[in-house]
């Protein structure tokens, strides 16, 4: 997605599109490796050298609270984003740390008539093919 694809896309659903957020979800789009805010932090800053932290924090949370990212809280540790919103799993392994894409035909659930599901999150953990060899 090029800056000016995502600047229109921005401006479609009245989101403030400034440069931080729109290389912040530009580089959530072109890599699909789950960051966390600190990896975020690391390539932005090379590119807004007065970036801080905090600028990170509340782009990403704008961003995921308008729906164009969604927050992986699969790591104890951190949290991590994608830019894929569409329903899909995630596969944390135990021994490399990667965070894999995995597709979902169909989640059916009993005991939730009445409710309100807004988002659904689906994790497994265990060995990847590479390390379970």
């Amino acid at each position: 997605m090029t800056e000016q694809e995502i600047q229109k896309l921005f401006q479609e659903r009245k989101f403030r599109a400034t440069p931080q957020r729109i290389s912040i979800y530009k580089y959530l789009c072109e890599h699909p490796t789950h960051p966390d805010a600190e990896s975020i932090y690391k390539e932005m800053k090379v590119q807004f050298p007065n970036l801080s932290y905090t600028t990170i924090y509340n782009a990403l949370q704008s961003l995921e609270k308008e729906g164009f990212i969604i927050s992986i809280n699969i790591d104890s540790d951190r949290v991590h984003y994608d830019a894929d919103i569409s329903l899909h799993g995630h596969f944390k392994c135990d021994k490399c740390k990667k965070i894999y894409d995995f597709k979902i035909d169909c989640i059916k659930c009993q005991g939730l008539d009445g409710f309100d599901v807004r988002y659904k999150e689906v994790y497994y953990s265990g060995l990847c093919a590479d390390c379970n060899k």
